[in-house]
């Protein structure tokens, strides 16, 4: 019987691909310095290089700067401004609290592991409201470690006090996150990703997440 839920970050929980479009375009906007190239073209440069987040914004900026020769702006002051404005543009993906709180009814203990900086993926949570319904909340930039690590879904079920034969992470990911938890003895839900053709090992498939509850039941 599963007793504790755990949740990926980024592509999970946060549609990540919909917040960068968003946070791109409202930068374009705020900076008249990039208005030398045209708000698609930042955008879809800036999307590119990101690379779904695995190319950190230092190297996004510089490259940005040199691909379109942009004068009276510095990655430096770019860069502070997707750390401080970033929050701002995040998006849950459809169904988010309608699925957190139906799991809360069902007396699931919920917590978030997610990869990244820290305070800055904290900050993304608390812009989407949903901190309150998570007991245990990891950042690997914050305790060290990360995922597919075994050590860092141990914490976590540490923390809640939980056990992994009766828990399930939920992920996008097919090696940080599905094969990261199963190796840590959890079940895993691959939360269906374009960026990923098929997870064959986990557990379940989810492609909405209001299917979550019913999935669980399943399992």
């Amino acid at each position: 019987m599963i007793e504790t839920m755990l949740f990926d970050l980024d592509g999970t929980l946060l549609d990540r691909d919909a917040s960068v479009v968003m946070f791109a375009q409202q930068q374009h906007r705020r900076y008249e310095e990039l208005h030398a190239i045209s708000r698609g073209d930042y955008v879809r440069s800036f999307v590119e290089i990101d690379d779904n987040g695995y190319v950190w914004k230092d190297q996004v900026y510089q490259q940005l700067i040199a691909r379109y020769d942009l004068c009276g702006v510095t990655w430096e002051r770019l860069l502070q401004d997707y750390v401080d404005s970033f929050a701002a543009a995040c998006v849950g993906f459809a169904g988010l609290k309608e699925m957190l709180e139906a799991l809360t009814c069902r007396g699931y203990s919920l917590g978030i592991i997610t990869n990244g900086r820290s305070p800055f993926q904290e900050g993304n949570i608390w812009a989407l409201g949903i901190e309150s319904f998570f007991s245990v909340i990891l950042v690997s930039g914050a305790v060290g470690v990360k995922k597919p690590d075994v050590r860092i879904f141990e914490q976590a079920l540490k923390a809640l006090n939980a056990r992994p034969e009766t828990s399930v992470f939920i992920g996008d990911s097919p090696l940080a996150d599905i094969k990261g938890a199963q190796q840590a003895g959890m079940k895993a839900i691959w939360k269906v990703s374009p960026r990923w053709e098929r997870c064959d090992y986990a557990d379940a498939t989810c492609e909405n997440l209001l299917e979550l509850p019913d999935i669980i039941d399943a399992l």
